[in-house]
């Protein structure tokens, strides 16, 4: 796993990990690929979204933020928050609660 800085300022999460596709009755693995998450701010700077791509845009995914304070409050586009996304949200300086990686 490495962070980065990209060149909008918006930081980066890269790192490879096992890839399931959900068909809505069935996870199917895609086996490991590289990844890439950029966490978008708003002017406030707390984390609105993140742009998740899988293997340089074989699979792009986006991950809608909604914070209450400094605490995320909720997600949307994606059936279960990734650990590699509290991560992340966790590294701009935010909390990810426990129960979101249950």
């Amino acid at each position: 796993m490495e962070y980065t800085t990209n060149e909008q300022g918006n930081l980066v999460l890269t790192f490879e990990s096992n890839i399931n596709v959900d068909d809505g009755f069935t996870n199917h693995s895609q086996g490991t690929k590289k990844s890439e998450m950029e966490l978008f701010t708003n002017k406030n700077g707390t984390p609105t979204f993140i742009e998740w791509v899988v293997n340089d845009g074989e699979f792009v995914e986006g991950i809608g933020l909604s914070f209450d304070g400094k605490v995320l409050e909720d997600y949307d586009g994606v059936f279960e928050l990734p650990e590699q996304a509290a991560k992340l949200i966790r590294k701009a300086g935010f909390t990810v609660p426990k129960s979101f990686l249950e």
